[in-house]
């Protein structure tokens, strides 16, 4: 019953806003939160977008800033910084997920598409001195976990 309730609110959201927001929490040592969109794909021929260690407000208010720039027509290009997701003059980057890591990380997303195919890409956010987690002396969000899934 709860996952039938889950799936109807999903798919209720999906249909009210044009996707919608999933958090995922850690259950063992090692393991990052994270948070993705279910819907992009369907509402905006979109990739869903997973980010990782941001507490859920944030993730929430940048995925949402990701919407609103699908609808508009924005794509994603992966591997080349973009810089109209977030303020400041801060980039981020799109990573896509490798499909065998789509059931580990994207299980809710695959029982909402029953089996159409989709996209996903890790969004990776820049530190304060806008570099990323690939680059030489990057300290902000840990992304060992994000890192190994693209």
């Amino acid at each position: 019953m709860g996952e039938d309730l889950a799936g109807r609110t999903i798919a209720d959201n999906v249909r009210e806003y044009g996707w919608h927001c999933l958090h995922v929490f850690p259950t063992q040592e090692g393991q990052d939160k994270f948070s993705y969109s279910i819907g992009f794909g369907e509402s905006y021929g979109a990739p869903e977008v997973l980010v990782f260690g941001l507490e859920r407000e944030k993730a929430h208010a940048i995925l949402n800033e990701c919407a609103n720039l699908f609808k508009g027509g924005h794509t994603v290009r992966p591997n080349v910084e973009d810089p109209d997701v977030l303020g400041g003059g801060y980039k981020v980057v799109f990573k896509p997920v490798r499909p065998d890591c789509f059931n580990e990380y994207l299980g809710t997303a695959l029982r909402y598409y029953q089996g159409k195919p989709f996209g996903a890409v890790v969004m990776f956010l820049p530190d304060r001195q806008h570099r990323f987690p690939w680059q030489p002396g990057y300290d902000y969000i840990p992304a060992d976990e994000p890192l190994a899934i693209v």
